[in-house]
């Protein structure tokens, strides 16, 4: 069972992506509370032509708690963890983990979840991991720590990972 608050911010992102082509949002199913979210890798990055399937779902607290995120297809990144099984959080991403809702991080400004907050924030972020773009693409901080190793002292060998791996997983 969805709520309009549900339905809203599945809209508003809908419209708020629909001319970008690296983004799609559709119901995982029947209803606006579980969504399948794709971001295709773009140029000049270790995911460019890769399509990164993302699995959401808004749980009976929301707004007043993040949705439940978790990529599916398996990746090299140093914010997401392919190894971590389903039904855990396998994304480093302050803005749905439950743990910060509501909390800032004082030395990165990274906020937690708020219900001021909606999935076209969320869309955001992770398209902006998945282009790694900073502060989202972030190997200081990772889930992944030998991506997040890689990415910081050799980044030629954590580059060439990433697109051995979006070739091999991420591409049809």
């Amino acid at each position: 069972m969805f709520t309009i608050r549900e339905e809203v911010d599945y809209t508003e992102s809908v419209e708020a992506f629909k001319t970008e082509e690296t983004v799609k949002l559709e119901p995982w199913g029947m209803s606006y509370d579980h969504l399948r979210l794709t971001i295709k890798g773009i140029p000049n990055t270790p995911y460019e032509n890769g399509s990164f399937m993302f699995e959401v779902k808004m749980g009976d607290n929301y707004p007043f708690e993040p949705p439940y995120v978790y990529c599916h297809t398996l990746l090299w990144h140093p914010n997401i963890d392919s190894s971590i099984p389903p039904g855990k959080i396998n994304i480093c991403l302050d803005l749905i983990n439950p743990e910060l809702v509501g909390k800032v991080d004082i030395k990165t400004g990274a906020s937690g979840w708020t219900p001021s907050k909606t999935l076209t924030n969320i869309i955001e972020a992770l398209k902006g991991q998945i282009h790694c773009e900073p502060p989202f693409f972030n190997p200081g901080d990772p889930l992944n720590f030998e991506a997040g190793e890689q990415a910081l002292h050799n980044y030629s060998k954590y580059e060439n990972k990433a697109k051995d791996w979006t070739k091999k997983y991420a591409m049809n």
